[in-house]
């Protein structure tokens, strides 16, 4: 199943080689950014196609199909990831929320969960690609899990 993610393209981190230039460069780039990260393994492959990455490969866990989206998504100059991950659990995928202009980790939690308090659930639920409130920005794209 291919599912399309649209990301904000100015947001998130940047790579040394841009999208556009070089993509196969770009796209060596974002897998060790994966692999820095410790979402990814031998399965994996990323492509780019223009301001698109694409990443095919298959994972045992929703959960981390869902932070490599977001790695890859929440980088400058992408602007849509075309997910053709396999995973086993893609019915209890998580909702993806872009931050809006002025809104804190707060503000977001409390959009996802009706609780600001929510903070920490937020940031365990996108660690490592957030590591503390101060990482989000407007346009970054964050997962909010099914409440449980």
């Amino acid at each position: 199943m291919t599912t399309m993610y649209s990301f904000a393209r100015e947001a998130g981190h940047r790579l040394k080689v841009p999208l556009s230039t070089e993509p196969d460069k770009a796209a060596a780039q974002l897998k060790e950014r994966l692999e820095e990260l410790k979402l990814t393994h031998d399965h994996f492959r990323v492509y780019v196609e223009e301001a698109t990455v694409v990443v095919v490969g298959d994972s045992a866990m929703q959960d981390q199909k869902e932070r490599i989206v977001l790695a890859l998504g929440n980088t400058e100059g992408v602007t849509e990831v075309e997910d053709r991950v396999e995973a086993g659990q893609e019915d209890i995928a998580a909702r993806f929320l872009t931050v809006r202009d002025g809104e804190t980790l707060e503000d977001v939690a409390a959009r996802a969960y009706d609780t600001p308090d929510a903070v920490r659930r937020l940031l365990a639920a996108n660690h490592p690609v957030l590591t503390g409130p101060d990482d989000i920005c407007a346009g970054l794209v964050v997962r909010a899990p099914a409440a449980t």
